[in-house]
């Protein structure tokens, strides 16, 4: 049988356990998916996402802006 915290490649584990959410509470791991789950959430435009209610670039879009502004 295969484990896959054991028995797969590196970049294949990272994967499972980002899908299962194997991750006990209060450790780096589990930190750093909360933070890329609230970085979509807070940067993904709504133009991506095709939300008929938002409107504009979002956090990013502005940011693009602030930087090409002569």
């Amino acid at each position: 049988m295969i484990r896959p915290e054991r028995d797969l490649p590196m970049p294949f584990r990272a994967v499972w356990h980002a899908l299962y959410w194997t991750f006990e509470r209060a450790t780096w791991q589990y930190d750093i998916m909360v933070i890329l789950i609230l970085a979509f959430v807070w940067l993904t435009p709504p133009d991506w996402i095709g939300d008929p209610m938002a409107h504009g670039q979002g956090p990013i879009g502005w940011v693009i802006g602030l930087v090409n502004h002569p």
